[in-house]
């Protein structure tokens, strides 16, 4: 304000060198300096020349000009006073916790002039929280956060305003677990897939062993991640493929975290030949068909006969 203050009685006074009359030079224009306190001599000289009726109408454009400026910094400043604080923070922000670690997340709102209330979101459900709570400054109580509470979000908005809002994600830390069938009995011949499902956070180095060593699996053997699991499939296991199998977990740190899969193979029982039964369903059909044909004219008489003494 004291700048654009100066600058008006700047115009004001030397309006002349300007919008002066017609026998002022270029030169004498050039005397008046941006921040001088005064014109020059030359400057002086010849404001007895200057247009009075200039003057006015300067002052009344420099007004003008102020105002819209005051107006224009009132309503930027309004527009972005208003905003919200999460545990300090006026961005949006993560925090990384351990499992079974408590945290409290505040919520601020900032710079306001009236009364607000706020709400939360726990991802994409709102949280449920007293009227008390919820005015101004409201709170959010994690007692103890697990490893499902890992990337959830909390998010906190004004009531009146829902685009104005900050955001927390939970980055829960915590060593790797590892679940899933750990014994599995088959037969020689069949293909087999163990499957060791695991969370760890941050992510973590998979791999099998076999019999607690590590060792280079022939091709039949298949090792492959999803976005939880690491499997092993073995194509067409044998007797010898009988062992217990390491589910292995190691973290950045060097902790490793493991699982053992037994897997037994038997020997492969002798089935049935389909062939072989097929064909003796087909000769029994036969027989019972051929044996009735050749008593056929036996049984029509003793259905004969049967109906004659019921009609009796």
């Amino acid at each position: 304000m004291n700048t654009l203050r100066t600058v008006g009685l700047f115009i004001s006074g030397c309006s002349g060198r300007f919008w002066g009359s017609s026998g002022h030079t270029a030169h004498e224009v050039l005397q008046c300096g941006m921040w001088q306190d005064s014109c020059s001599e030359v400057s002086r000289t010849s404001v007895e020349h200057k247009q009075p009726a200039l003057r006015p109408f300067v002052i009344l454009t420099t007004m003008k000009y102020l105002l819209v400026l005051t107006v224009f910094s009132f309503f930027f400043y309004q527009v972005r006073a208003l905003d919200l604080k999460l545990n300090g923070f006026n961005y949006d922000n993560r925090f990384d916790l351990k499992v079974n670690q408590s945290k409290t997340i505040k919520c601020d709102v900032v710079n306001n002039s009236n009364t607000e209330t706020l709400i939360w979101y726990r991802g994409t459900q709102q949280v449920d929280i007293k009227p008390e709570n919820s005015l101004n400054t409201s709170t959010v109580c994690l007692p103890a956060v697990a490893p499902d509470d890992n990337g959830i979000s909390f998010t906190c908005l004004l009531k009146s305003d829902m685009t104005i809002k900050r955001s927390v994600q939970l980055n829960v830390l915590f060593e790797p677990i590892l679940s899933g069938d750990t014994k599995t009995i088959t037969q020689a011949g069949q293909n087999v897939q163990l499957t060791c499902g695991f969370k760890a956070n941050p992510a973590v180095a998979m791999s099998w062993r076999q019999n607690d060593s590590i060792v280079s699996f022939p091709s039949r053997f298949e090792q492959s991640m999803s976005s939880n699991t690491w499997t092993l499939s073995i194509t067409k296991v044998e007797m010898s493929d009988t062992a217990n199998y390491t589910c292995v977990a190691v973290t950045a740190s060097g902790n490793v975290t493991t699982l053992i899969f037994e897997l037994i193979v038997g020997e492969r029982q002798p089935g049935l030949p389909v062939e072989a039964i097929g064909g003796a369903v087909v000769v029994a059909f036969l027989i019972i068909c051929f044996g009735l044909f050749a008593r056929r004219q036996k049984i029509f008489k003793q259905c004969m006969k049967n109906k004659h003494n019921t009609a009796m």
